[in-house]
């Protein structure tokens, strides 16, 4: 995994992000899926929404493209219209208390083996908004993250046959690490955004606040409880429901989501421990992926909002080993 140091402005972070590839003789562009004309079409829908409320993810994606001298169109197209487009991120989410009053937040990011050269963990730290740890399968935007603040989240996503004009997951999951210093900060900013993908979103923060936020352009359904939740890539609230998708394939989306309620049933203490034999899938199934399928579990992070350190494990936790990472903002 490639390990980013990124400071300054937008575009100067974006510079860096780009030329660190370029450095490796990676032309971005060139790993893209190809356009089509819907999503061209999309994006230029979308990108006033961006230029009038959230300028900084243009200008940072304009900066990976000078500094990596890629197609800057043909990235813009794809980061502004991910996860409206794609069927192919699959995870789960876990945040509870241990003991010591401490809330922690797991996740196994499961995606494609092929693109595992590409993922990167991230520290941020921008000239304005709050500075950050992260990890991303692309770039700019994040799939699960922890601010100077003690404020994490962790995304899972969920596919949705409808398009709809709004802010996509990895960027949401990046303007919230950016801009909210705690859960209620986040659900409050939830609410006034324009959402246009499908997703379940595991908050928690330092005050020992946490909450499972299931959201699409049509709703939000927010779940909070004393006891441990968790979230896979399926809506189990009664309001949202509705919007699951059929016929799809979820990596063992429901299986995942039973072994988190036989784990959790009788527990409402989450142990360090005991939440790593959950995501190595000692607990149940979780991470025993085939890769010969093309995926798998490319990464695992458990954050202790009450510590300046994080354990991260470099691939499937089931086969490899979590590394204790200390958090320098």
């Amino acid at each position: 995994m490639n390990n980013l140091n990124l400071v300054g402005t937008p575009r100067e972070i974006g510079f860096q992000y780009g030329k660190y590839f370029a450095e490796q003789g990676v032309n971005l562009s060139s790993t893209l899926p190809s356009g089509t004309k819907e999503r061209k079409e999309y994006t230029e829908s979308v990108k006033s929404l961006y230029k009038s409320d959230y300028p900084a993810i243009l200008e940072e994606s304009e900066g990976v493209a000078q500094g990596n001298g890629c197609d800057a169109e043909a990235l813009t197209q794809f980061l502004l219209s991910m996860y409206v487009y794609t069927a192919m991120n699959f995870c789960t989410c876990i945040t509870g208390l241990d003991h010591r009053g401490h809330l922690l937040l797991g996740r196994n990011s499961d995606f494609l083996t092929a693109m595992q050269p590409m993922y990167s963990h991230c520290v941020i730290k921008p000239t304005s908004g709050y500075a950050f740890t992260g990890n991303t399968t692309a770039f700019v935007e994040m799939e699960d993250g922890i601010n100077e603040k003690g404020f994490a989240v962790g995304l899972t996503f969920i596919y949705s046959a409808q398009k709809h004009c709004g802010l996509n997951a990895g960027m949401i999951v990046r303007i919230l690490l950016e801009h909210c210093a705690n859960v209620n900060e986040a659900i409050a900013m939830l609410k006034k955004m324009k959402i246009g993908s499908s997703q379940v979103l595991t908050m928690a923060d330092s005050t020992g606040n946490k909450a499972v936020v299931e959201c699409c352009a049509q709703h939000i359904e927010i779940i909070q409880s004393h006891s441990i939740l968790y979230s896979v890539n399926q809506f189990v609230s009664d309001a949202m429901r509705p919007y699951n998708p059929g016929n799809i394939d979820d990596m063992e989306s429901g299986l995942r989501l039973k072994t988190c309620q036989k784990a959790f049933q009788h527990q409402n203490v989450l142990s360090m421990e005991y939440l790593k034999d959950v995501l190595m899938g000692k607990q149940g199934f979780l991470c025993q992926y085939d890769r010969k399928r093309g995926g798998d579990t490319v990464w695992s992070v458990i954050y202790d909002l009450n510590d300046e350190k994080i354990q991260f494990c470099d691939g499937n936790p089931s086969r490899e080993v979590y590394e204790t990472i200390k958090i320098d903002f």
